[in-house]
């Protein structure tokens, strides 16, 4: 199979991606390994997208990203995502795929959230994402120009230089023409080539035990460029969002938007006290890094489980019911009713502030290769990211990606890639579930234990001495056995998981998302 693009991954910067360059007569196939197409980072997404507010100006919303990301911010990439914010929303996903967001009296209405200077979030009540998601799925499966391949699961970009069998390649620039994908069904390798491959893969939180993203966000994409040699920077920013549900006895993490707190929730002690207020002059919508480290250095200080969220004020102004439909629906769930009761909170980690080097428009240092979305890093982010930007940031990237293609007139010649052999397998058993299993739990309570909020060297260097020996093993361990769903993430969880440990160990500042103590605080 030759396609114009190969797009892997269906949240908001691969569909996205994928509508524009049909409509303008590519042919497209996007891959997911999951069998329902929703499922992603996007989908889950509550509180809003940013857009341009009452009032509001680029200059504005590029402050008030430096004041969140401080001085690792690209300037440039958050200028002109800030430029293009409304334009693309509007024309693209309002206009074009139909997603509506909540108004009143025919206008939209903006809500804010923490490290915003003014109101100038879209929302849909609390499921902005999957408003987002369905719209865009609709248009795509309508489109005869993308073919979708769902239970698909990448396991390795295809490079001329590694993979070809004519020796003359490995001399020449590398490049990626697709990707050998397992068919999780039929339980076969196929060969998919592209003139582009664009990863759209999203981000890393289940390397982590507690997160507030689906199991599905393995950090496939970025482990396979890296094992393509491409460049991945900024991986020891992760962001860790501070209000999730906190359930007992269980490690589900159900986010509870900031956009609630935006409304005028505070994040409370046990006795109602706005504590946060004592860390920052912003108090419970300070930037997210600093009100998660808040509360994790309460919950070390007193011993708590958790710390609250009162919805009082937010009470005055709505109907919770109506403004938060999903929140109310998963808390009455669990026995908690949110209109007259704090809820139980914890950090969690959610987004991925690095990724692979990638420009605006998606290009990667190899050619032919491009990442967008939560799986790239442009430096908008910086060392920590502001509240609803990264569904701009996916938007965006889509966009640009696909100005670059459609003018892209580098064609794949059927010979070079008739050279590429077909995938061999080993004729080992299927892997022990129960060692994957326990491979993947190890790896997230190394994680969250050595790598999570609050940092030291001594952890750290624990953490990389253990990862590396559970690297060999888990490498091992792949190239004995058949393939299967969850040895392919394993696989790519510990990859991630190295390089995220040896840049966080090595960068001794912190900053942002990235906090690690000193080695005389370590003592």
């Amino acid at each position: 199979m030759l396609f114009n693009t190969l797009v892997i991954g269906s949240g908001i910067s691969g569909l996205s991606l994928a509508l524009h360059l049909a409509e303008n007569g590519q042919s497209v196939c996007l891959i997911t390994k999951e069998s329902n197409l929703e499922k992603s980072n996007t989908y889950y997404a509550q509180g809003g997208i940013v857009a341009l507010g009452e009032k509001d100006s680029p200059d504005l919303i590029v402050k008030d990203i430096i004041k969140a990301g401080g001085k690792l911010v690209n300037k440039k990439v958050a200028k002109e995502i800030a430029s293009t914010a409304f334009k693309v929303i509007k024309e693209f996903l309002i206009e074009k795929v139909g997603v509506e967001f909540s108004q009143q009296k025919g206008k939209f209405v903006y809500t804010k959230e923490g490290a915003h200077s003014i109101p100038r979030i879209l929302f849909q009540k609390d499921y902005t994402g999957r408003e987002i998601e369905l719209k865009l799925i609709q248009k795509a499966k309508a489109n005869k120009n993308i073919e979708i391949i769902t239970d698909c699961m990448a396991i390795d970009l295809i490079d001329n230089t590694h993979h070809s069998r004519n020796p003359e390649e490995r001399y020449r620039k590398k490049e990626v023409w697709g990707v050998y994908a397992y068919l999780l069904k039929e339980k076969r390798v196929i060969k998919i080539f592209a003139e582009s491959t664009v990863l759209a893969t999203g981000g890393v939180g289940y390397i982590f035990k507690h997160t507030t993203n689906p199991d599905s966000s393995t950090g496939d994409g970025i482990a396979m460029a890296i094992r393509t040699g491409c460049e991945v920077i900024n991986t020891e920013f992760i962001q860790f969002h501070p209000t999730t549900l906190y359930l007992p006895y269980s490690n589900e993490r159900f986010l509870i938007s900031e956009s609630v707190r935006g409304e005028g929730a505070e994040i409370v002690d046990k006795n109602g006290y706005p504590f946060i207020k004592d860390y920052h002059p912003l108090g419970s919508l300070a930037p997210r890094d600093i009100v998660s480290r808040a509360i994790f250095d309460y919950l070390t200080k007193t011993k708590e489980p958790c710390v609250y969220l009162d919805l009082t004020k937010v009470k005055e102004k709505y109907d919770i019911k109506k403004r938060f439909p999903q929140i109310y629906k998963k808390c009455i769930e669990k026995n908690i009713d949110i209109e007259n009761n704090p809820v139980p909170v914890i950090p969690a980690a959610h987004y991925f502030c690095g990724g692979i080097k990638a420009k605006l428009n998606g290009e990667t240092g190899i050619k032919r290769l491009y990442a967008i979305g939560e799986c790239a890093c442009t430096g908008l982010h910086g060392a920590n990211r502001l509240a609803s930007t990264s569904l701009l940031e996916g938007l965006v990237m889509a966009y640009k990606c696909a100005e670059t293609l459609t003018k892209k007139k580098d064609k794949l010649s059927e010979k070079r890639i008739s050279q590429i052999p077909d995938w061999i397998e080993p004729e080992g058993n299927i892997a022990d579930p129960v060692l994957i299993e326990g491979d993947i739990e190890n790896i997230r309570n190394l994680m969250w234990n050595y790598a999570g909020i609050i940092r030291s060297p001594k952890r750290l260097k624990r953490l990389n001495t253990d990862l590396l020996f559970l690297y060999n093993t888990v490498e091992n361990f792949y190239k004995e056995n058949k393939l299967s769903k969850r040895l392919i993430e394993l696989r790519n969880m510990i990859t991630v998981a190295r390089v995220i440990s040896s840049q966080a160990l090595r960068n001794r500042e912190s900053s942002g998302c990235h906090y690690i103590t000193s080695e005389r605080e370590d003592l």
